[in-house]
């Protein structure tokens, strides 16, 4: 009865052990908190219970094998993860009434050797140990895989840990492109690469697993496991192949190295025991190995020397006693708080990190809104100017009308620029994004078309003149092809925006590892704005080109009625910037903010251009050079025989009378009353030079038809101010050939 008494006794009092122990171990405390569940044990099981113990010994070789097992030079003990589960299994030996003891001593180095002794084939030629040795374990106290080789061979404990083959490697600083080269992860590509080699330990079964599973790989056998570090350190080998749970032991005590984390080959530790050991012993040494198992004291130990010492939830610091939020973070090795996503941060990672919208910054809002309010300044100025000159003959010669309407469509583009700035932090709508390219394209077809209707009308009338026929062109005429042309440009953009509009979209870039955005960027887009911005840029490249073949047909026009060669300028200006503007935004890509400066500054430049090239000049002409009449009839004279001269001379006489019969048409009138009832109908009539019968071509046609014979008429010509004599009855009838050479000689 008092044995049953002090038995129940003993284990009420484990129970309380473990419990109290439990909380403690399994909170990641300092080194200083820790408390051995097996000391305290051993401590409280040290006390005289007064109950008759059998007493029982078993003879261990131990393989040192940090930190399966250590050796202590100061205290002559052995201790590290087999010493503390030795320590375990006597205190369940108590608990079936036996005083277990474990007489230690050490074995052999390596793992074939050490288990040859306990081997049933101990002293015999093929495994030819002394008897002596034979005799001298009962079991082997180190980290052995069981296999079913070794099993012939020897008894098995139950298995107290699993684990698996694996790789540790050294920790290479991300800056180090040359270090990165040689950075194996697994062996599989060292094995694919001459050059890398694995270091593996001598004599060991994990090296012929190893060698087997990656015959092609470079191996360097080391013959411990402290020598297989150092040569991994000392770069002779760039993995070190061995058991995890050595591995993780070698990581967690020193941070330059890390378990790549490939397993291959799980294996379960055991200790090898003799066949021959007596079957009580045995039988009971298995059992105790298993109440450790199912008290969880294996799983402390497991924690105790492979897991690396966290603070509990919540909790960072050297002495686990900062915060450290238990959502957003947890402790490292060292105590630090170490944030589980990039969106947190802080020394307790409780600042949320904000998302990068990519906003376009105020600096360049502002700049953008300046961009505009250039433009539109300029233009005020000019339509003020045009207004408070609109007496002056270059101005009336040059249309006012037509230049106004310049001004319109380039403060309408220009306005194009805010609506690029526009921009939202969300996915909510910006409509802003379908209504810039009706402002772009729009102001752009109005100004161009405009310029292109003028240099048109011109060519017409003086192109009918040279061929003496009468044509009348009219503003209203004029005003259909602007309004065609730009009709082009309103289809397009209507289409677009009535199949697929533009439309503000926010797209993210990063996340974190839990997929909530760190950076995203917005931008107005549509599906299909590839096929209509080529379909637009086509049709203007067209017009464009179109309109500086007119420029050069028009060369020879007097720049008093055609503005060609500004125009050619400005088509050239403006074809440039775009020829540089378009690889730049593919080279910016998605960069909103660089894309934002080079879409505006083009929008900016094209039509500052456009307003400093065409009025400009204008501007120039009225108060800096000289104001002479605007002389119709030179004007056409000089077209005429620029035009002439760019067919092959022709020696026959029919040729000259052809070619003296169309210049004398145009000096006669016939042609000059259509050029100027339409473009200088409200010109002052204050051009007559001496008499009466001397008249400038500035006069209406009416005068004209009153010449007679020998008239002089003047046709202020740049090159002899000298009036020729009209050779006719009539200055409206055709020359004769006798006029025609008299006009010749002329």
């Amino acid at each position: 009865m008092a044995t049953k008494t002090t038995m129940l006794l003993l284990l009420v009092v484990l129970l309380a052990v473990l419990v109290a122990v439990l909380p403690v171990s399994t909170a990641s405390v300092s080194e200083n908190q820790k408390i051995s569940i097996v000391g305290r044990q051993t401590q409280i099981f040290g006390e005289d219970v007064g109950a008759p113990l059998t007493n029982m010994t078993l003879r261990g070789g131990v393989l040192l094998a940090p930190p399966f097992a250590i050796y202590d030079d100061d205290t002559k003990a052995y201790t590290g993860f087999q010493g503390d589960l030795l320590k375990s299994l006597e205190i369940f030996a108590l608990l079936d009434g036996y005083h277990l003891q474990f007489d230690l001593s050490l074995s052999p180095p390596q793992y074939g050797n050490a288990l040859d002794l306990v081997a049933n084939d101990c002293n015999t030629t093929t495994n030819p140990n002394l008897l002596e040795d034979c005799n001298k374990f009962d079991l082997i106290i180190g980290d052995y895989y069981c296999n079913a080789e070794r099993s012939t061979r020897v008894d098995f404990s139950p298995a107290f840990l699993r684990t698996t083959m694996s790789t540790l490697k050294i920790i290479k600083d991300e800056a180090d492109e040359a270090a990165l080269l040689t950075d194996y992860t697994t062996l599989t590509q060292l094995q694919s690469s001459e050059d890398g080699t694995a270091c593996v330990p001598e004599g060991t079964y994990l090296r012929t697993v190893v060698m087997n599973k990656f015959p092609k790989a470079n191996y360097l056998d080391c013959l411990s496991p402290l020598d297989c570090v150092s040569y991994l350190k000392e770069g002779r080998c760039q993995l070190y192949a061995d058991d995890e749970l050595m591995l993780k032991y070698r990581a967690l005590n020193d941070p330059v190295l890390e378990v790549t984390g490939e397993k291959f080959n799980t294996q379960y530790i055991v200790w090898p025991i003799k066949y021959s050991l007596a079957t009580e012993k045995s039988r009971l040494l298995k059992k105790w190995m298993y109440a450790s198992v199912a008290n969880a004291t294996l799983d402390l130990l497991d924690y105790k020397y492979f897991s690396v010492k966290l603070c509990p939830l919540g909790l960072a610091g050297e002495n686990c006693d900062l915060n450290c939020d238990p959502k957003h973070g947890n402790s490292d090795r060292y105590g630090k708080c170490v944030c589980k996503s990039s969106k947190w941060k802080g020394d307790d990672c409780s600042i949320e990190v904000e998302e990068e919208l990519n906003m376009y910054p105020d600096w360049e809002i502002a700049m953008c809104y300046a961009f505009f309010g250039i433009n539109a300044f300029a233009c005020l100025v000019c339509a003020w100017w045009i207004y408070a000159k609109r007496g002056s003959k270059q101005v009336k010669a040059w249309q006012p009308f037509f230049l106004n309407l310049v001004l319109v469509g380039c403060l309408i583009s220009s306005s194009s620029i805010i609506a690029l700035v526009q921009q939202n932090d969300s996915d909510d709508p910006v409509y802003a994004c379908a209504v810039f390219p009706w402002l772009y394209t729009v102001g752009f077809s109005i100004t161009f078309s405009t310029l292109y209707a003028k240099i048109l009308r011109v060519y017409k009338l003086f192109q009918a003149a040279a061929d003496t026929r009468r044509i009348t062109v009219t503003q209203i005429e004029t005003l259909k092809w602007v309004g065609l042309l730009t009709l082009v440009d309103v289809i397009l953009v209507s289409v677009w925006t009535g199949v697929d509009p533009m439309a503000w979209t926010r797209v993210i870039v990063s996340t974190d590892i839990f997929g909530e955005p760190l950076e995203s960027v917005g931008y107005c887009t549509s599906s299909s704005w590839k096929i209509f911005v080529s379909l637009i840029a086509c049709w203007h490249l067209l017009l464009l080109l179109r309109a500086c073949f007119l420029c050069y047909q028009t060369r020879h026009i007097s720049t008093k009625f055609a503005e060609s060669k500004y125009l050619a300028v400005a088509m050239v200006s403006h074809l440039q910037i775009f020829a540089i503007s378009i690889p730049i935004l593919v080279i910016v890509g998605s960069d909103p903010k660089a894309s934002l400066f080079i879409r505006s500054a083009v929008i900016w430049i094209n039509d500052f251009a456009i307003m400093l090239i065409i009025f400009g000049k204008l501007m120039y002409s009225v108060h800096f050079e000289k104001s002479d009449d605007i002389n119709v009839g030179h004007a056409i004279r000089s077209y005429t025989q620029s035009r002439t001269s760019m067919a092959p001379r022709r020696s026959s006489l029919g040729g000259r009378m052809s070619t003296m019969s169309a210049i004398s048409s145009v000096e006669n009138g016939e042609a000059i009353g259509s050029v100027e009832g339409v473009l200088l109908h409200d010109l002052e009539e204050d051009n007559h030079k001496g008499n009466s019968n001397k008249v400038s071509f500035t006069d209406s046609t009416k005068k004209m038809q009153g010449l007679k014979l020998n008239d002089d008429v003047d046709y202020n010509d740049d090159d002899n101010d000298q009036p020729l004599q009209c050779q006719t009855s009539l200055c409206t009838g055709v020359l004769t050939a006798s006029d025609d050479v008299a006009l010749d000689q002329r």
